[in-house]
């Protein structure tokens, strides 16, 4: 082979190799092979269920930043226009006045337990996106139970505005479905809202020593090794039912 084939030859190599895409990370790397983008995820079974059904871990930025960057998606992509949140029901007018331009986040009353710079955050990103919020907490005694009370009043938002498609952001305790409590008999705000079919998600920071986010289905072959902290932290009778205590979770990484 002569000089100048070998140099034409040299040249086309190094050619391709300055217009192929450079990744420092391949995407099995990054994803499992059981796993998926969560973004992606989360807007796809938005699409398909009337509401959405998220874990919140109080106080967790990085849950919160997850969310943040993955409602326009949500909204644009799937149609979600509601963000139902645990915050008092009387917060209601405050929280309309907000959503007008009238009062600043900090105006909202909020419990101590979930209060975060990056969970108002949350709703400033929503009133951005134009979405509506919807307070669903109670505050003041009532025979209900505070799921029972959540779930009325998500349905009846939902029975009144029939075009609607909700996000409902709540402590993940209450989007665990048909577990056996030690303590106590209440359904979950998830069993409540059965009727409607919705998703529920659960989400377990720290848990994964992938780069980016993962979301991966729960079913009854897989749910036993999802050890997500809240499960291990709640009082629950060991005999489980046969059921998928959520439909689906999202395993954020471990803070380095």
């Amino acid at each position: 082979m002569n000089v100048q084939l070998r140099y034409l030859i040299m040249m086309i190599v190094l050619c391709i190799a300055m217009v192929a895409p450079v990744s420092t990370t391949s995407s099995t790397e990054v994803y499992p092979h059981n796993g998926l983008e969560p973004g992606s995820y989360l807007a796809g079974k938005a699409a398909g269920s009337r509401i959405i059904l998220l874990g919140d871990h109080h106080k967790n930025q990085q849950l919160h930043s997850f969310i943040i960057n993955t409602l326009p998606y949500l909204v644009y992509q799937s149609g979600v226009d509601t963000l139902f949140v645990e915050i008092p029901q009387r917060q209601q007018a405050v929280i309309d006045r907000f959503l007008d331009g009238q009062a600043d986040v900090e105006d909202i009353e909020i419990s101590d337990i979930i209060t975060s710079r990056s969970y108002t955050d949350i709703l400033s990103k929503a009133r951005d996106l134009k979405m509506h919020i919807v307070a669903i907490d109670k505050k003041d005694p009532s025979p209900l139970s505070r799921d029972e009370w959540m779930a009325s009043h998500v349905a009846t938002y939902l029975r009144d505005n029939p075009l609607s498609r909700g996000l409902v952001l709540v402590g993940e305790r209450h989007v665990l479905k048909k577990l056996q409590w030690t303590c106590t008999n209440e359904p979950s705000l998830a069993d409540y809202l059965e009727h409607y079919t919705p998703f529920s998600i659960m989400t377990w920071p720290d848990a994964t020593d992938h780069l980016l986010p993962v979301a991966m289905e729960i079913n009854t072959l897989n749910r036993m090794d999802v050890k997500d902290p809240t499960l291990t932290a709640l009082n629950i009778d060991h005999r489980l039912s046969n059921d998928p205590f959520a439909d689906g979770i999202i395993l954020l990484p471990k803070r380095r």
